[in-house]
Parts: C-alpha cells; structure tokens; sequence
C-alpha cells in the first residue's frame, strides 16, 4: 500500500516522522487464520513499518477458528481453492489428527474424493444393513479403507514422489476400477494393477473408462 493522494501522503508522512522519533503508535487489529494475518485496522501503519524495513509491529490479533487452516504465505488467488477443503471437512468430519493425514496436492480433488468416500460409506452401509452418518463414515473410512490401504500401498512402494499418500491413493483407486472394476483392495488386486501399468497395451474391461469413486 502507497499513498496516491494528498491527503493519505501526509498521514503516512506524519506516522513516518513519529516511528523515527520513537514514538509509540496505537497497535493494529489483525485476524489470524492459521499462520495468515489479515489486517482489519492499521493499513497506513503497516504500509509505513514496512517502509522503514521494520521487521514486528504492534499488533491486537483476534484468532479466529476454521474447519481449514491457512499457511502464512497464502495468496489471495487460493483462498477459492480453499473452499474445496472446507467443503471435503464438511461432507467428510474427520478428527484433526486424521484429516491432516488426508492432503491432496491439486485442490480440486477434494470434491471426487468427497464423493468417493459417500460412495464407500453408502456400499458398506447395505452391505452391514445399519445407517451411520457422516461422522461415522468418516471415520470408518479412515480406519478400514484410508489407513489401510496407503499402508500396503507404502509397502507396495506405490508411493511416487512428490505425490502424497492421498494422491497415491486417489490415483491406485482410479485406476483400479477403470482396469480391472472392482472396490476391493487386496496384495493380488494391487499386483495386477502393477502388471497392468508395466504392459505395453494394458487391457481395458467392461467398455470405456470412467472415474470412478474409491
């Protein structure tokens, strides 16, 4: 932020002047997001800290609470992509210590993976005959599908850098379905899948490929 008028020009000025003399100046109000801080009050003091190369400043934060966290170097063109994370937490309520295991590296794919993780809870609720709802599928998704399955892929050493694990998992999941159509996970599933990727023609089952959810 620069002064474009008189008027701003002369306020910045004038707080310029009294920082050098050392004079105290009222602190900022800031929100903080995660490690992000968005300034609410105390624009022109920022703007002129910053030009006098100071490195803290006074400040009232307020912190404020989200289901997605922020890292302090977020842009203002991610904070959209933000929303499918917020989203993912709220059609699917993991705990804070599952949920952070749970990071995908393109934003866009929480939303197939949401979908997927209904898809699982909906199969193994006819298969059980007992309702849970979405806490419930959550987290027996992440105990009996999710953490499983990215341990033998892990072991597998299905895991391709810089992927993470629920890339690797989203990943496996697709093409699973697509070549050989079936949900289940098993050491034999996951060697035809490798005989598959290392065939020069892989075969294609059932017609055209689809997405499909995990």
């Amino acid at each position: 932020f620069r002064p474009t008028s008189n008027r701003p020009r002369q306020r910045f000025e004038r707080l310029a002047a009294a920082i050098r003399r050392g004079e105290s100046i009222p602190p900022i109000d800031v929100y903080r997001v995660g490690e992000a801080h968005f300034v609410r009050d105390g624009h022109h003091r920022v703007s002129v800290a910053r030009s006098l190369g100071r490195q803290d400043i006074d400040a009232t934060v307020t912190e404020v609470q989200t289901r997605v966290g922020m890292a302090g170097d977020i842009r203002l063109t991610d904070l959209p992509l933000k929303g499918h994370e917020r989203l993912f937490s709220e059609r699917v309520p993991l705990s804070s210590e599952e949920r952070a295991q749970v990071v995908l590296s393109d934003p866009w794919q929480y939303a197939p993976l949401a979908e997927g993780v209904e898809a699982w809870g909906f199969r193994v609720m006819q298969e059980r005959l007992a309702f849970m709802d979405r806490g419930e599928v959550a987290r027996t998704w992440f105990t009996e599908e999710y953490a499983p399955v990215v341990q033998m892929l892990s072991d597998g050493g299905y895991l391709t850098a810089p992927e993470t694990e629920a890339d690797a998992y989203m990943r496996v999941a697709s093409q699973r379905y697509r070549l050989l159509r079936t949900h289940q996970w098993t050491p034999e599933i996951l060697e035809r899948l490798r005989e598959e990727a290392a065939s020069p023609t892989p075969s294609r089952s059932g017609g055209p490929a689809r997405r499909s959810s995990p």
